[in-house]
Order: C-alpha cells, then sequence, then structure tokens
C-alpha cells in the first residue's frame, strides 16, 4: 500500500508538474498572441500609411506633370513674346533712323531756308555780297 501510495504521489507530483508546465505554456501563448496583435496592429498601421503616401505621391507626381505642362505653354508665350518684342525693336529701330534722316533732312533745308531768307534780307537793304 505504501508502494501505491508513492506511485500516488509520484503521479500527482507528475501531474501537478504537467499541469504547471501547462499553465506556463499557455502564459507563454498568451505573450505571444498579444505580441502578434501588437504586430499586426503595427503592420496595419504601416500598410495605412504605405497608402498614404502612395496616395500623396499620385498627387506630388500629378502636380508636377501639371506644372511641367503648365511651364511647357509659359515657355511658348515667352518664345512668342520675344519674338513680337523683336520684331517691334527692329520697327522701332527703322523708325527712328527714318525720323533722324527726315529731321536731318528737315535742319539742312531750314538752314539753307535761313540762309536765303538773311541773303534776301541783304540784298533787299541793298548791299551787293556779289563782288
Amino acid at each position: 500500500m505504501d508502494e501505491i501510495h508513492v506511485m500516488a504521489d509520484w503521479w500527482k507530483n507528475k501531474m501537478n508538474l504537467l499541469v504547471s508546465e501547462k499553465e506556463t505554456a499557455q502564459a507563454k501563448l498568451s505573450l505571444v498572441e498579444v505580441q502578434l496583435r501588437v504586430a499586426k496592429e503595427k503592420a496595419d498601421t504601416r500598410t495605412q500609411q504605405k497608402e498614404d503616401l502612395q496616395a500623396r505621391l499620385g498627387s506630388a507626381i500629378a502636380e508636377r506633370d501639371a506644372l511641367g505642362k503648365e511651364l511647357q505653354i509659359m515657355r511658348s508665350r515667352l518664345e512668342a513674346t520675344l519674338t513680337d518684342a523683336d520684331e517691334m525693336v527692329a520697327q522701332y529701330k527703322a523708325d527712328v533712323e527714318a525720323a533722324e534722316a527726315r529731321l536731318k533732312t528737315t535742319a539742312e533745308y531750314v538752314r539753307r531756308l535761313s540762309r536765303r531768307e538773311i541773303l534776301e534780307e541783304i540784298h533787299a537793304r541793298g548791299f551787293d555780297l556779289s563782288i
């Protein structure tokens, strides 16, 4: 009977040990489940952040493309404006040269007319400059 009590005690200790190991395993499992849940939440957060960043990147690319098109339009307008400005400058230069030529001719005409009037006035007073 003592042998049976010893064996029963041995089996009780073995069962207590197994229960203890089971509880330890369950505690470890619970800890791993918590860590897994935290990791999933972090992964979900990072996935959301990735999607947000991809959306922002898409918007930035679309905005860059729109700005590129606008830049091309502005460049073509600038080229047209520069061409028009060059034509206007060339026309103004031609107009200035023509005006200078007319002014020079007019000045020469006025100078000669003034001389003629002076000579006629001198002649009218009775002076003969032909001598």
